[in-house]
């Protein structure tokens, strides 16, 4: 009898063992984190990742990935993890940042839908120090996005991000900051019907006149001198799949040094002699009265959707809100002088 019972206690702790795998199974393929929808939803998310972030500090310029565990919660606050790696990215901000900007790989993790989520890697922005000033600093890039995705389909799409980083190289210390999460270029890609390309010494002249306009309209207003086609910095290029389109899309990202933002760090390149990074200047092609009339009407159609934006962000405090406010409307009203194209336009553009 005692062997029996022993017998059937094994029986009825495997199952519930069992029934437990499964269900935990069940819950991480209904709660993926990544999935089509994810850069399309406003809503923060609040993420837990756990991994040697005083490893990652001070070895920051090798920019090898080191494991981490990245977890959330689901609405009923079922925990859902999975192992990732991080490593670190970007240039200036390396040099700036004690947590620069990061990777997250989450191959193999089991947090993201492989048909949905066209990517293993992921880029995050994050709160670079501690300190208001920073969170000040990233909240109004995450904004300069959103306006970006506003502007145009062809930008890059973000999710904002708070995340409580537990550094197991420092018995587990915890801090919390911002951070925002970049669409993959192959997922922006899809999205447009292009491709994306790597080829160095391309200039304006090999981009969509009409695009290229908008965009370097829109590093205009928010005061970013930080780009160059060129060089491809802070500039990414897409080819139409269409092959009847030969012209290239341009996509900016990266605004920590936009005026708009007035980062401490922030200053302009030398040789445009500007008097700070709030000083705009346009850098662009040269167009006819025509062409450049076309991008004027286009943005003073968009003033009130940007104003609205502004609003709308609930993550800006009054003060921001003011202030963002404040220095867009110097763009729309320097769009509505008459002289705009030659004070402002025909003095700097490329000829």
């Amino acid at each position: 009898m005692k062997k029996a019972g022993l017998l059937f206690f094994v029986f009825i702790s495997w199952n519930i063992f069992y029934c437990a795998s499964l269900y935990s199974q069940k819950v991480q393929e209904d709660f993926v984190l990544f999935d089509s929808d994810f850069f399309l939803k406003d809503e923060l998310l609040e993420i837990v990742l756990e991994f040697d972030v005083k490893k990652l500090m001070n070895e920051k310029d090798k920019e090898e990935y080191l494991p981490a565990t990245l977890k959330y919660y689901t609405n009923d606050s079922v925990e859902i993890s999975g192992k990732v790696r991080v490593k670190t990215r970007g240039e200036s901000r390396k040099r700036q940042c004690h947590l620069p900007p990061y990777w997250i790989n989450i191959k193999g993790s089991g947090l993201y839908d492989k048909k949905g989520f066209d990517s293993n890697k992921i880029k995050v922005v994050s709160h670079c120090r501690a300190g208001k000033i920073y969170s000040h600093y990233l909240l109004n890039e995450y904004f300069i996005y959103k306006a970006y995705n506003v502007i145009s389909e062809n930008s890059f799409r973000v999710r904002l991000i708070k995340v409580r980083y537990v550094d197991t190289g420092r018995k587990n210390k915890e801090t919390i900051g911002w951070a925002f999460m970049i669409e993959p270029d192959r997922m922006l890609a899809s999205r447009i019907h292009a491709i994306p390309i790597k080829v160095n010494n391309l200039s304006f002249r090999h981009t969509d006149s009409s695009l290229v306009d908008i965009m370097c309209f829109f590093q205009y207003m928010i005061g970013n001198t930080d780009f160059s086609i060129r060089n491809r910095h802070n500039i990414k290029l897409y080819k139409y799949k269409d092959h009847t389109r030969p012209d290239l899309i341009p996509v900016a990202y990266d605004f920590d040094f936009s005026g708009l933002i007035n980062a401490a760090y922030a200053n302009p390149a030398e040789e445009l002699n500007l008097t700070g990074v709030r000083e705009r200047y346009y850098i662009g092609e040269c167009r006819s009265d025509k062409q450049f009339d076309r991008v004027i009407e286009f943005y003073k159609k968009s003033e009130d959707k940007i104003y609205d934006l502004i609003e709308n962000a609930d993550y800006l405090d009054k003060r921001a809100k003011i202030e963002a406010r404040k220095y867009l409307e110097g763009f729309f009203l320097d769009l509505s002088r008459n002289n705009f194209k030659e004070r402002k336009l025909y003095s700097s553009c490329y000829k």
